[in-house]
């Protein structure tokens, strides 16, 4: 795997930029900062390996229709998170699991390309 600096620091921005929309938008103010945070990570791993990552033995591709899926589904929920007032737990399992599946499947993508 060979990862991209500049388009990995372009990723960050953009997920920096999301999550900082998010934050303006956001409906509660319990979790304001919980949620920004989290937008920010979530959508920066899923973005960088839309862009950023590049395999020399091929499954970019399949890398970045993954990664492009969860970065939307992630989006949606990040959205519908900020204006609808959320509890922690909630929140925390929901974007956990999802993260979690994503680089699962990632790995296992990785794993048969070698």
């Amino acid at each position: 795997m060979k990862v991209n600096a500049f388009l990995a620091f372009i990723s960050a921005t953009l997920a920096g930029l999301i999550a900082f929309g998010i934050f303006v938008a956001n409906a509660g103010d319990a979790y304001r900062v919980l949620v920004t945070v989290g937008a920010g990570l979530s959508l920066f791993v899923t973005r960088g390996g839309m862009t950023a990552l590049s395999s020399p033995n091929g499954g970019t591709a399949n890398l970045r229709v993954v990664s492009g899926l969860f970065f939307a589904v992630l989006l949606i929920t990040h959205i519908v998170f900020s204006f609808v007032t959320v509890r922690l737990p909630p929140y925390v399992i929901i974007t956990g699991i999802l993260l979690l599946l994503y680089m699962l499947i990632c790995y296992a993508i990785i794993r048969a390309l070698k």
